[in-house]
């Protein structure tokens, strides 16, 4: 489960970890060893092996692959205070001037509930708001901002996918999946927000339930906690799970790897481009790399200014093109035309910057 990139020096050969093999190293990590079980392990590579398939259909991600391994679940879900009852807590409670609540019923994929309050703080009614209108791909348009909507949609799967892996712990109430992403306020009926067009809205996704019976629950509802920020031309959709230190760093990690291997990009040069995020020239991005590569590894490759500048014309851009292409509904096919437009559409699809903790894994993972 490696690949092969050849140096400038003769003779001289790195091999890069794969995304598949990368789960597996985070199993030997501290923070990853929680999910090192036999029962865990085989999920996670039946996971792998679901996605690679719906990954060959080169046309988005498929929601039903992560309902079906929801259902399957093993991840151990302790619940909390009954959803009917933080529900009423909260309707007690005066929230902020920007934020409003809503119920949202997994099996169905639906509201069973939204807040009054959303009436004062967007302008929308209750009715109004459904995930019909939130993410789904009407012709006359909805509440998604159309630059973000599939990733979105692909980030929510990829959680999902993550809260039913073995080893992790969630908790009703407490635990949570955050995400923010533009949303359409063209139609609200507060003139102000109608003149802004799009705001930033944070999403805080608490799993619930309705009662505890004793018997092992699986998630089927979550709370969601909607707050409106000040809009922004342009956002990147980077979600995270909000749960214990460790727990975070490795559902963050798992994440991470499975959306890097949904989206197929190789490792290596994703190395090239998190260092171009920091540094404009070839040299100092080669000089990074390999200087990680000898801290990490022990190993002392060449990589000049050239191979880098090579790599991104002649296949970091083109790929680049091709996967926002295929993940940002836009009327027009998006061109590709500098270093730095591959690297803002690698932060669009989640591939940078690199999460510290994955970055070690990847260099750990290098040989010659």
């Amino acid at each position: 489960m490696t690949e092969r990139l050849y140096s400038i020096r003769v003779g001289e050969r790195l091999q890069y970890p794969s995304w598949k093999s990368l789960f597996s190293a985070l199993y030997l990590t501290e923070e990853g060893s929680m999910l090192d079980c036999v029962e865990g392990r085989e999920m996670i590579y039946h996971i792998l092996d679901k996605i690679e398939t719906v990954r060959d259909r080169n046309d988005g991600f498929h929601p039903e692959l992560a309902m079906q391994l929801l259902s399957d679940c093993k991840a151990e879900y302790r619940p909390g205070i009954p959803i009917s009852e933080v529900k009423e807590g909260i309707e007690r409670l005066f929230l902020g001037s920007n934020e409003f609540h809503s119920v949202f019923d997994i099996p169905t994929a639906s509201n069973s509930f939204v807040s009054e309050r959303i009436n004062t703080v967007l302008g929308i009614s209750p009715e109004d708001f459904t995930t019909v209108r939130m993410y789904g791909m009407l012709p006359e348009g909805g509440f998604h901002h159309p630059e973000d909507l599939l990733h979105v949609l692909r980030w929510g799967n990829i959680a999902y996918i993550v809260l039913g892996i073995p080893g992790f712990v969630f908790r009703a109430n407490d635990d949570h999946y955050l995400i923010r992403h533009r949303m359409n306020v063209k139609s609200s009926s507060i003139k102000e927000l109608r003149e802004k067009e799009f705001v930033l809205i944070e999403k805080r996704c608490y799993l619930a339930h309705d009662t505890y019976t004793g018997e092992l629950l699986k998630p089927a509802i979550h709370l969601d906690r909607w707050t409106v920020l000040d809009s922004v031309k342009s956002h990147y959709v980077h979600p995270m799970f909000v749960t214990s230190p460790n727990q975070s760093n490795a559902m963050n990690a798992m994440m991470y790897l499975l959306n890097a291997l949904m989206l197929n990009f190789p490792v290596r040069f994703l190395l090239l481009m998190n260092e171009r995020m920091e540094h404009d020239r070839n040299k100092a991005v080669a000089n990074r790399v390999c200087e990680k590569i000898e801290y990490y590894s022990g190993m002392a490759p060449e990589i000049d200014d050239q191979k880098v500048a090579d790599c991104f014309a002649k296949t970091i851009r083109p790929k680049m093109e091709h996967l926002i292409n295929v993940w940002e509904a836009s009327p027009t096919k998006i061109q590709i035309r500098s270093d730095s437009e591959a690297v803002k559409a690698a932060m669009r699809l989640g591939l940078l910057p690199i999460p510290p903790f994955v970055e070690r894994l990847i260099y750990k993972g290098i040989t010659d």
